[in-house]
Parts: structure tokens; sequence; C-alpha cells
């Protein structure tokens, strides 16, 4: 047996890919006998690509997001959201001498930004001419549900098209300012206004209820037509307010009153996001679903919202796995450091928390990596490590020891690729991105680290 042993390891030894080698009292690998020892690799081939998942639930969430930004690797990522609003129960029929005042929207933001917010924005506010109604998407294969992470059924979804109408019915340019956490107030068309107040006034159904007023003004829609930056808000504080006037009981200045159309059917309220990537590196993604990072000069994307990934393949595990027992590895990290020439502070931080995703047992696809020997399922993310205090540069890691010996001991899943993407939280209600250069031997920049016990 001993035998066997020392010729198992003699030939991996000769291989190239597990060239590099550590002290193993370095690596904390208590030795049992002198003929045993702890050695690494990090040598081994990692492929990176930049794929597009077809579609992510973003109704329901409860956060809004509006904006835009350009960057140089990812062209320009547009988010608009679209909501109902309405009554929210029995209006108050208003006293023959009130008078219409004005009519605004109320935005509350949450804190969340991610772009340039010292440029000027300006939003755009449409009324919808087609009804939100949530979808289930189409099968891929007959008979079968769509099968993905991302998947809501029914839902509505980041690529979800709605029709609205050519004209805004109002328009707000400002300063954004989201730490402080202000309110936008936009003031909406008076045309709009008055015809809401009439109809109130006359004693109009359409305003009687939620459902009634619905099928009259269909929802909003909110765009950005200029400015460097995505701005959050909560789905819970939109709201439009219609102000009146009435005569004062004692003659004296006129008694302001109000309508309050809050959003309602929050499953239904969702975030749209493009990405148009003309003139970057990931031109050609939208029509190919899947670009190697040979053919963008050599980076890959990961983006929230948008649903880009990094797909990351390690062509060769099939050879280690005929020169190292699973039941010899100790540890297995991956180490993804960003791409040294884009940002990785605001205005376009790298995200906090990145997660890694697979093609699940179950044939789920994009399935979250749990963290290791956990039973309660905890979802697996590292944070943004950086080099120092102050310092720009840093890095993610990853343990994965368990997902890697059971990828290795299971032939069919051993060459499934991994995908690197924002945690999902973030993947579903952000817009942060991650540039990745491929795989540089020189600096190391994307390694699966693999801590393993030899027997001389």
């Amino acid at each position: 047996m001993k035998k066997k042993f020392n010729y198992l390891f003699y030939c991996l030894g000769a291989v190239l890919l597990l060239s590099s080698c550590e002290d193993p009292n370095e690596l904390g690998l208590a030795l049992v006998e002198d003929n045993v020892s702890g050695t690494f690799t990090d040598t081994l081939t990692i492929n990176l690509s930049t794929v597009m998942v077809d579609s992510i639930a973003t109704s329901g969430t409860g956060n809004m997001v509006v904006g835009q930004y350009t960057t140089p690797q990812t062209g320009t990522l547009h988010a608009a959201t679209y909501f109902q609003i309405g009554p929210g129960g029995s209006l108050a029929a208003p006293a023959a001498e009130a008078t219409y005042d004005s009519l605004k929207l109320f935005l509350p933001t949450s804190g969340y930004y991610y772009g340039d917010t010292t440029q000027a924005v300006t939003y755009s506010i449409h009324e919808l001419s087609s009804t939100l109604a949530a979808r289930a998407l189409p099968p891929t294969i007959p008979n079968e549900e769509p099968s993905s992470y991302f998947y809501q059924n029914p839902a509505l979804y980041n690529k979800t098209n709605v029709a609205v109408k050519p004209e805004p019915i109002g328009t707000h340019t400002f300063a954004p300012r989201p730490v402080r956490k202000d309110t936008l107030v936009i003031d909406l068309s008076d045309e709009l206004g008055q015809q809401w107040f009439d109809l109130q006034k006359a004693g109009d159904d359409k305003l009687k209820d939620n459902a009634n007023f619905t099928a009259f003004f269909k929802g909003l829609g909110i765009t950005a037509t200029s400015g460097n930056a995505v701005l959050g808000f909560p789905a819970a504080g939109a709201l439009v307010t219609l102000y009146y006037s009435e005569p004062s009981a004692s003659g004296g200045a006129r008694t302001v009153k109000m309508y309050t159309f809050p959003l309602i059917n929050s499953n239904l309220q969702f975030n749209k996001l493009d990405g148009d990537f003309t003139g970057s590196p990931l031109e050609g993604l939208q029509e190919s679903g899947e670009l190697p990072a040979s053919q963008t000069n050599e980076i890959s994307v990961a983006q929230a919202g948008t649903g880009l990934m990094i797909k990351l393949e390690i062509p060769h595990l099939d050879k280690l796995k005929e020169k190292v027992k699973p039941e010899f590895i100790n540890k297995v990290t991956l180490v993804v450091e960003p791409f040294r020439g884009a940002t990785t502070v605001y205005p376009f931080p790298v995200p906090s928390s990145m997660g890694l995703y697979e093609t699940g047992m179950s044939g789920l696809l994009y399935s979250p990596l749990v963290t290791e020997y956990n039973p309660d399922g905890l979802l697996l993310t590292s944070n943004f490590i950086k080099s120092s205090e102050t310092a720009t540069d840093g890095r993610y890691e990853f343990s994965v020891t368990e997902f890697f010996i059971n990828k290795l001991k299971t032939d069919y899943r051993t060459n499934l690729p991994l995908y690197l993407a924002p945690a999902a939280s973030e993947f579903k209600n952000g817009v942060s991105r991650l540039v990745v250069g491929a795989q540089n031997p020189a600096i190391k920049n994307v390694r699966l680290r693999i801590y393993y016990t030899t027997i001389q």
C-alpha cells in the first residue's frame, strides 16, 4: 500500500499544474510522521467568460431603483421602475366651491446609490399605457418548469417591457443627496390633476376604489434621461398627492385639503434594468449571451440588475482527479482580485459582497453555493478584503473545500462551471459591478489554492 502511495505522489510531483510548494508548518498542517507533508498548488488554469442570465425577477422586492451610469468596461446601465397607485379607500367628496391646486409625486430616498452623485440627475415620469401583470416564463423544455434560482413564477422581470405614453406627465432635475435620505417632490401635470379632481367632484366611479382607479389610470413609470448615478427608493414610501382647497368656514384663508394615492399592489412594482454595451468590450453580448474574456479585451464582468455573471471554468479538474485523491485535500480557497484598470472605489465601487453560483444537483441554474459544513444553508459570500485600510486594491476569498471535494467525487459534475456575481440580494435589487481580468499567472489575479497532503 505504501508503495502505491509513493508512486501516486511521485506522478503528482511531475505534473506542471502542481508545481508550487510551501512549508507545511506555514499551512498549519500537523505532520503525523516524517514521510507525510503538506503541499499546495495555485497554478490550475481558470478560464473566464461573461454570461448574461436570461431573466431576474425584480417585482415585489420593496426596492425601487432609477437612474443610469456609464463605465468604459460595461457601457451604460439604465434603471427604471414601474408601479400602480390608487386611492387606497373611499375619498371624501369635495365642497361645491372647492378648487384644484396641484398634483405631486413624493419619493423618499433609501440611501442606496451607485455612481457619480456630483452630477445632476433628471427623471422623467410617464403614465403607463399597458396594464402591469405578473407572468410565468415559458418552459425551456416542453412540460417542464423554467429552472433558475432567479425565476419566480408569476413575476415581472428585469427585462419585462411596459408600454408608456410618450409625453411625460412630469420631469425633475436635482442634485442627488442620497446619504441625507431626502424626499424628492416632483410636480406632475396640472392637466392630469384637474382631470382627477373633476372626476371626484362629479362623483365618478373611476376614483371610487383601487380596482376602478387602476382600470382608468394604469400606473407610473420613472426613467432617467440624464445623470451618471442610480438611486434607490423604498416602494412603500412612494405617494402621489392631489392638493385642493375649500372656502374656510370662518370666511378667512381657504383651507388646503388633499387626496393621497399611495403605491398599491406592491407585488407588481418592478425594476427594469437594461445594459447598453455599445462601444464597450461587452458589445455583442446581447446577441450571444456569453463572451469569453479572449473576445472582451481580456476582462469579464459581473453586474447586478442586468444579470451579468462571470463564468469560471477549470478545464483540468478531471486530470487533477487522476493525480490527487479527494480524501487528501485539506483546504481549497478561490481568490479573485478586481481588474486593475477599473475603478474599485467611488463612484463605481466593487460590490461589498460577492457570491458563487452553480448548476444545482436538481438542475436549478445559478443556485447559490452555501457555506460549507453549515446545516442552516447560509449562502456562501465573501466581502471585499482591502490590502490595507486606505488601499483601493483587494480581493475576495471563498472557502470551497467541501464543494470542491464533492465535485471531484462526482464524475458528471467535475467539469461544470462556477459563476461569480454580487450576492443574491444585491444581484436582484442593486446595480453594482465587478470587473475581473482574465487569469494572469504573473499576478495570480484569479487562482484556486488547493492544499493537500502528500506521502513520500
